[in-house]
């Protein structure tokens, strides 16, 4: 089994400090549910051809956020992209999607994007949450409700501090083991994973704080832009 592997385009470095993130987020529960789940799950989607992440910014999905466009928008620097939304004016972006399904197993999924900041003070949504804010990897089985447990996994190694590493091009590795994924109680199940692998239909990004993995994030100042540069599952 391969570790998750965190890097920059220049030069690979470690990200610090994710051990005590994720002692003190397991500390939690319940840490990728939205603030109060909308009913139904994501649309009813299906991707453009199986075993294939979509890069087409009209197959991502920009859910249950405020202030935002249904779809990012297509970037020059990457594939697409999307501001982050101003807290004063009630916005946040909190989950980003895209329908995928697999023919083959699955081993590693892998993200490489880059945040552009221009003096971005950022803020979690959750006032039970705290600082900094964060973006994760996530999958999600097919016909998902948000009521089943084990509906949506993350990987809380994928865990990036939103300001830690701003306007470089990051490059996030995480293999599909049940070692690496919780559950939305912080759980990790094998048997509960190996079925939600085996009935995936979206992967993506979810945007939150230290706790809540999906539970918003928007700016209080200055400007800040999601550029997303590739995104594999293999």
């Amino acid at each position: 089994m391969s570790p998750p592997k965190i890097s920059r385009a220049s030069a690979p470095r470690p990200k610090r400090g994710l051990a005590l993130a994720f002692a003190v987020w397991l500390s939690s529960s319940l840490l990728g549910c939205a603030l109060t789940d909308p009913p139904g799950g994501p649309p009813h989607a299906s991707p453009q051809a199986p075993n294939v992440v979509s890069l087409d910014p009209s197959q991502w999905y920009i859910l249950y956020s405020a202030g935002m466009p249904a779809h990012p928008s297509a970037d020059s620097a990457g594939a697409w992209s999307f501001e982050f939304p101003s807290h004063s004016s009630g916005g946040h972006v909190n989950y980003v999607e895209t329908p995928f399904n697999s023919t083959t197993a699955l081993h590693n999924l892998s993200v490489t994007f880059m945040v552009e900041d221009d003096a971005a003070q950022y803020v979690v949504i959750d006032t039970t949450d705290h600082l900094p804010a964060t973006c994760r990897l996530m999958i999600e089985i097919q016909n998902d409700d948000l009521s089943d447990p084990n509906g949506r996994w993350w990987a809380q190694a994928s865990m990036y501090d939103l300001g830690s590493q701003d306007n470089q091009v990051l490059t996030i590795s995480i293999p599909l083991t049940s070692d690496q994924w919780t559950n939305v109680v912080g759980q990790h199940d094998s048997q509960a994973f190996a079925q939600a692998l085996a009935n995936i239909g979206w992967v993506g990004v979810t945007f939150g704080g230290q706790f809540f993995a999906g539970h918003g994030v928007a700016i209080s100042g200055g400007s800040a832009k999601y550029v997303l540069i590739n995104y594999t599952v293999d």
